[in-house]
């Protein structure tokens, strides 16, 4: 089994508890100074893939306090 297996099957599980909406966005918050970055929209595995792609390269950079979590987009109706 590959070494990122566990990973993988962390966020696809993550991914199916997603709730029905019109689409996700990757939300980045800085605490320390306040940005906010959003990208997307996202189907729901790409939000949680891109997520994980974030938070890595924020760890990777020594940025472990920045928040980086996947937010459900509804259209304005």
């Amino acid at each position: 089994m590959p070494e990122n297996a566990p990973a993988d099957a962390a966020l696809v599980a993550a991914a199916e508890q997603l709730g029905e909406c019109d689409g996700y966005i990757v939300l980045a918050v800085d605490p320390q100074t306040g940005e906010v970055d959003a990208h997307g929209p996202y189907d729901g595995m790409a939000a949680t893939v891109k997520a994980d792609r974030l938070r890595r390269e924020f760890d990777q950079g020594g940025l472990s306090d920045v928040f980086v979590v996947v937010a459900r987009l509804h259209a304005a109706r």
